[in-house]
């Protein structure tokens, strides 16, 4: 068996787990927004978070939003980081947390639910379409 067969054997499962850990990872996000606990957070600071790049130091931030759960004030920073701010201080964001873990929270946005699972379909996607096509080709399909 040649070597590119044996590449592209790999890329195409691989690209089959990453679908089905995308697909896994959807349907985990659907069940989260159906199953958990909306309300809405505000923005009470935006953190700024400096890093050092290859040649200068940016800063990005985060906002630290409040929310409260059964009378009692909680925090929570998303990991995602933008410049300038995404939120302003004073806004309402609406979110979603577990009922059983008031610390697993998600912004209630396409990105905030699903970011995972997007990232890893279009990988999975891309490598299927190149495993599969080599195959298909091979076979004289396409």
């Amino acid at each position: 068996m040649k070597m590119i067969t044996v590449i592209h054997g790999i890329i195409l499962i691989v690209g089959l787990v990453l679908l089905v850990l995308g697909v896994q990872l959807f349907m985990s996000s659907r069940k989260f927004l159906e199953t958990g606990v909306k309300t809405k957070a505000t923005v009470i600071e935006n953190i700024a978070v400096r890093s050092q790049g290859s040649n200068h130091t940016y800063t990005m931030y985060a906002p630290l939003l409040e929310y409260e759960v059964k009378g009692k004030k909680k925090t929570y920073t998303p990991n995602a980081r933008s410049n300038p701010p995404a939120y302003d201080i004073g806004d309402k964001v609406p979110i979603v947390y577990s009922a059983k873990n008031s610390q697993n929270v998600r912004i209630i946005s396409y990105w905030g639910v699903y970011l995972g699972s997007n990232i890893l379909l279009a990988i999975g996607l891309a490598m299927l379409l190149i495993g599969g096509g080599y195959f298909l080709f091979k076979i004289g399909i396409i």
